[in-house]
C-alpha cells in the first residue's frame, strides 16, 4: 500500500476516535465506582458520577468536600485489515489519558447539592506526511518530471467540557427526586492541507494547494432529570437526558485551491473564507433504566438504556462554492442518528470489611447513520463516511479500604469489530484511492486505573491521583 493512502487511513482513525465520543453514548464513564462498573449504575450510583448517571441518587452520599476521579490511562489499538484486497493490515497504537471528572457535594438550607466538571470529550491529532515519490498520475500527467515534494498535514480536534450543579430531594422514605444543569462548552476543528510541487526537465516548476476546513463552536445546556424509589428488595432508578438546548452557535468554512506553473488553462485559484455560517450541534433525548440489586453484602447492578435518533441534518450550512466547474459545487456537511438501545450488568463483591470488588460489561452501539467530518468537505459527492463502530466493554477492579485512606484499582477493555468500505476517492491530488473492496476494521481500548481517597475533618475529603 502507498504511504499517502496509509496517511488517509490514519485520518479515518482519527475520526473513529472522534465519533466513539460522540456516536457511542457509553464510551467514557465517570466516577471511580461507576468506571468499574462499566456505567450500569443508573439505580445503584454511589460515587461523585451520581450527577452524571441518576441526579436522585446524591440524597445518599456523604459530604465529599472536593474530588477527582481516580487517574486513568488508556491504550487505544486500531488494526484495519484486508485494504487493497489481500491478506493485508495496518495497526495503529496510542496511548493517552482518559475525559475525567472533578466535583464534590454540600449541603445547604438543608437541601443536597453537587457541582462538577466533566470533560466529556478530548481529542487533538495532527498528522503530518512529507514524499519526494511520484505517484503514478503525476508521472502520467509529466513525462519529464525531475523532482517532486508533496507534503499532507491532517488536523482534528475535539473538545466537549461540562460545568455542572445538582440538586436532589427526599419525597419520603422510598422516593428521591433530583436535576443535574450543565453547561456544555463545545468545539470540533478539522482540516487537510496538501500541498504538491513538481519540476520538469524543463526547469518549468508546477504547484498546487488545496485545503478544506471547518470550525464549530456550540454553548448550551444539557439537563438530567432523575429519580429512584426504593423497594423492599432493590432500588429502581430512572434518569432522562433532555435534548440539548442550544444557546450560542457559530461555524466556519475554509477552501483553498491554487494550481499554479502549468499554463493559463489549467492555472487557478480559488479562495473562501466563510465564517458566521448557520450550525446546529444536536444531542436526542435519552433514557435509562437501572436496579441495585443487594444479595448479603454484595450487589448487583442492572442498566438499560434509550437513546432517540436523530433524522438527517445539516450540521453547517454551506452556501454552493465555484471550483471552475460548469456549476456550482455542493459542500456537503449532513448528519443523522439511529435510534440506540445498550444494556449491561455489574457486579460489586463483598469480599471483607477491607476489600471490595467490581466487576462490570455493557454494550455501546453505534448512533451514527452518516457521519459530518472532512471527507465531506473534499467530496463533490454527498457521500457520508461512516467509521462507528459497535462495543463492548468489559470492567474489573477493586476498592481496598484502610483506615487512613481508600484505594482504587482497575481496569476496563473495549472491543469491537465491523465491516469497513473503503471510502475516499481522490483522483485530481496525486493520491488515487478508489478501492471498494471491503474491509474489516478492528479497535481495542485498555483503560487502567488507580486512585488513592484520603478522608479529612468534618466528612471533607479528597482524591489523589
Amino acid at each position: 500500500m502507498y504511504k499517502s493512502q496509509y496517511v488517509i487511513l490514519l485520518l479515518i482513525f482519527v475520526f473513529l476516535k472522534s465519533y466513539s465520543q460522540q456516536g457511542n453514548y457509553k464510551f467514557n464513564n465517570f466516577g471511580n465506582r461507576s468506571i468499574l462498573l462499566s456505567g450500569n449504575v443508573t439505580g445503584s450510583v454511589e460515587d461523585l458520577g451520581v450527577s452524571y448517571y441518576n441526579p436522585s441518587r446524591l440524597v445518599f452520599l456523604e459530604n465529599t468536600g472536593f474530588a477527582f476521579n481516580a487517574k486513568a490511562f488508556q491504550i487505544n489499538s486500531i488494526k484495519l485489515s484486508n485494504i487493497d484486497g489481500e491478506e493485508s493490515k495496518i495497526r495503529n497504537t496510542d496511548f493517552d489519558g482518559v475525559p475525567g471528572m472533578a466535583g464534590g457535594t454540600f449541603s445547604l438550607f438543608n437541601e443536597r447539592f453537587a457541582y462538577s466538571f466533566i470533560s466529556k470529550s478530548r481529542l487533538n491529532v495532527e498528522l503530518k506526511y512529507d514524499t519526494d515519490t511520484p505517484r503514478g498520475k503525476v508521472i502520467e500527467a509529466f513525462p519529464g518530471l525531475e523532482a517532486y515534494k508533496a507534503n499532507i498535514n491532517l488536523q482534528t480536534k475535539l473538545k466537549d467540557d461540562w460545568f455542572g450543579l445538582t440538586w436532589a430531594k427526599k419525597i419520603n422514605k422510598k422516593l428521591s427526586l433530583g436535576v443535574s444543569l450543565f453547561g456544555s462548552i463545545y468545539k470540533y476543528d478539522g482540516q487537510s492541507d496538501l500541498n504538491y510541487t513538481i519540476q520538469s526537465n524543463e526547469n518549468s516548476v508546477a504547484f498546487m494547494q488545496y485545503i478544506t476546513g471547518f470550525s464549530q463552536d456550540s454553548y448550551g445546556l444539557i439537563l438530567k432529570i432523575g429519580g429512584n424509589y426504593h423497594f423492599e428488595k432493590f432500588n429502581l432508578g430512572i434518569n432522562i437526558n433532555v435534548p440539548y438546548l442550544e444557546i450560542y452557535k457559530n461555524a466556519h468554512f475554509v477552501y483553498n485551491y491554487v494550481i499554479a506553473g502549468l499554463n493559463s488553462e489549467y492555472d487557478k485559484f480559488y479562495d473562501y473564507e466563510l465564517t458566521n455560517l448557520e450550525s446546529k450541534r444536536k444531542e436526542p433525548l435519552g433514557v435509562s433504566i437501572g436496579a441495585g440489586v443487594p444479595i448479603g453484602k454484595s450487589k448487583l447492578h442492572l442498566n438499560l438504556d434509550y437513546v432517540k435518533g436523530l433524522s438527517n441534518y445539516q450540521r453547517i450550512e454551506i452556501p454552493d462554492i465555484d471550483t471552475g466547474n460548469d456549476q456550482l459545487t455542493p459542500v456537503y456537511f449532513d448528519e443523522n442518528r439511529k435510534p440506540v438501545v445498550n444494556f449491561g450488568a455489574g457486579a460489586e463483591l463483598f469480599m471483607n470489611e477491607m476489600l471490595t470488588a467490581y466487576l462490570g460489561l455493557s454494550t455501546d452501539f453505534t448512533a451514527f447513520g452518516s457521519n459530518a467530518n472532512i471527507f465531506d468537505l473534499s467530496s463533490r459527492d454527498p457521500k457520508g463516511v461512516n467509521v462507528g463502530e459497535d462495543f463492548f466493554h468489559w470492567s474489573i477492579g477493586i476498592n481496598w479500604k484502610l483506615s487512613w485512606a481508600s484505594f482504587v484499582l482497575g481496569t476496563t477493555y473495549t472491543s469491537g469489530s465491523s465491516p469497513f468500505e473503503n471510502p475516499l476517492t481522490v483522483t485530481n491530488t496525486g493520491i488515487d484511492f478508489n478501492d471498494t473492496n471491503t474491509s474489516s476494521i478492528d479497535y481495542y481500548r485498555w483503560q487502567f486505573v488507580v486512585g488513592i481517597e484520603i478522608p479529612l475533618k468534618d466528612g471533607l475529603s479528597i482524591n489523589l491521583k
